[in-house]
């Protein structure tokens, strides 16, 4: 019996000053989701709450038979 959707790996992050603040990125095989914050530590406080996203997002992959399309989304900054 096959799942409908892949096994997603734990997500990796990275923050990084940037001109802007601090990026956070977090991303998996699927996700990929990056915010911008005022502080470091407010950065590193998002990271559990990014977490759960991507562990509500995970059950909503694609599976093999019905792969997604590409969707094309324009890219915006916000600084929490």
């Amino acid at each position: 019996m096959s799942s409908c959707a892949p096994e997603a790996t734990e997500p990796r992050h990275s923050i990084a000053k940037t001109e802007k603040g601090w990026r956070l990125v977090i991303q998996n095989e699927h996700f990929s989701v990056m915010q911008v914050f005022r502080s470091e530590s407010t950065a590193r406080e998002a990271i559990d709450r990014m977490m759960e996203f991507f562990q509500s997002m995970s059950p909503q992959t694609p599976s093999k038979d019905r792969a997604a399309s590409p969707v094309t989304t324009s890219s915006r900054t916000s600084i929490a």
